[in-house]
């Protein structure tokens, strides 16, 4: 049977169906993060994705004995919508940013320390984009938006990529518009959303990489308090076939608490 909830973006219903006895299963749009919050409190497991003709549907499934509760998010939502520090603000990246995701992720620049290193398709942007809030309910990444204060402008991105959770580590990567760089931006977004990570969030690690001749990142990571760890070679994809060295960083909780307590 056919549930009352619309994905607005799909236009697309959901959809109840019970393939098996004692099994219920829901097939969600990926457009609609207000159908997937309701499986998740009704004690649904994202399981899958369901292949169909002309779309791709989430699939959310529950057991007889699966707990009532709602299952813990690995990555909660941010408190009162978004992260400032009063010079920046971070939200979540959304649809209504394609236009903006277009211009940052066509920059030679920002291709280049991409992986792989190519400019995303049109296709590939808005799907990015419209599937932001279901992977950050899912917990695998957060996206989120650098904003301009004082004035309300996009000036960049920063992600969050939780890739180990049995580990406690995850990644971050960040770019920046050229009208914004060179201005600390980056570097605060890094500090909130590390202060927001180990304060919310299991995280105990985390952990960014930059090409070795890319100083002006690596200044970015040592102003957030992060630690160069590693140097590791051929680590990434780099253009024409190449591989490409990377630099690692680590910033750890216990890092931030010795920073406060300084001072720092």
């Amino acid at each position: 049977m056919e549930q009352g909830s619309v994905d607005q973006n799909e236009t697309k219903p959901q959809r109840l169906i019970e393939p098996g006895q004692g099994r219920l299963e829901l097939l969600i749009g990926w457009g609609d993060p207000a159908g997937q919050r309701a499986a998740m409190e009704a004690g649904f497991t994202r399981e899958g994705v369901r292949r169909m003709p002309d779309e791709e549907l989430q699939v959310w499934s529950r057991l007889p004995g699966d707990p009532a509760e709602p299952a813990p998010r690995l990555l909660p939502d941010l408190p009162g919508s978004e992260l400032s520090d009063g010079v920046v603000s971070l939200r979540p990246l959304d649809e209504g940013d394609v236009a903006f995701y277009t211009e940052l992720h066509s920059l030679p620049e920002v291709v280049a320390t991409s992986v792989p290193p190519v400019p995303p398709s049109a296709e590939e942007v808005r799907r990015r984009c419209l599937r932001s809030p279901a992977n950050w309910l899912a917990g695998t990444r957060a996206d989120l938006v650098i904003l301009d204060t004082a004035t309300g402008e996009r000036a960049g991105e920063i992600d969050l990529y939780y890739q180990e959770p049995p580990t406690q580590q995850a990644m971050i990567g960040y770019s920046m518009l050229p009208a914004y760089r060179g201005r600390g931006f980056a570097t605060r977004a890094a500090q909130l959303v590390a202060l927001w990570a180990f304060a919310e969030t299991d995280i105990a690690r985390l952990i960014a990489g930059a090409a070795p001749e890319n100083i002006g990142s690596q200044r970015v990571l040592e102003k957030a308090g992060f630690r160069r760890e590693a140097f590791l070679r051929s680590r990434l994809p780099g253009p024409g076939g190449t591989r490409i060295d990377d630099v690692q960083y680590v910033l750890l909780a216990g890092d931030l608490l010795a920073q406060a307590s300084s001072g720092g």
